[in-house]
């Protein structure tokens, strides 16, 4: 009796371990070589020490801010001549409704004379101004290479 009941000790643990070990001899064939259809991408040799990174990095830093302050001197050039041609279109407006207002045709004739001397100025100072929009884009634009 006591070797019956071994037995059917035994078949009762044996078939679930049994099947646990069939069931694993696929995941172990699977796991020999993970990825059959393709090899994965070998990572690029780097020749660049650490410290030349970082050199790399500041010097990039520095060129992106430098970059960010020509443009914003190039936008600050950009709205003083927009306020010129205001304050010029403004001062024109002005001086025609005084000259339409004037007493007499020699009083008119000194505040043309008057706007044109001030339209000159105005003049002087947008040429200035263009001037010195030109020499920062000059230094924003690459230097070409030599062909």
């Amino acid at each position: 009796m006591a070797t019956c009941f071994r037995r059917s000790w035994i078949a009762r643990a044996g078939v679930p371990a049994l099947l646990i070990a069939l069931a694993a001899i696929p995941a172990l064939a699977q796991s020999v070589q993970p990825n059959r259809y393709g090899t994965p991408p070998q990572p690029r040799p780097s020749t660049d020490t650490s410290y030349q990174r970082q050199q790399q990095a500041t010097e990039d830093a520095r060129r992106q801010q430098q970059d960010a302050v020509r443009r914003g001197e190039q936008d600050r050039i950009g709205v003083a001549i927009d306020a010129n041609r205001r304050r010029l279109e403004a001062d024109r407006a002005r001086t025609e409704r005084q000259r339409a207002a004037a007493a007499t045709p020699a009083e008119s004739e000194r505040l043309r004379q008057d706007y044109e001397m001030r339209r000159q100025a105005y003049e002087r100072e947008r040429e200035e101004l263009e001037r010195q929009r030109a020499q920062a884009t000059q230094a924003t634009d690459p230097p070409k290479p030599p062909r």
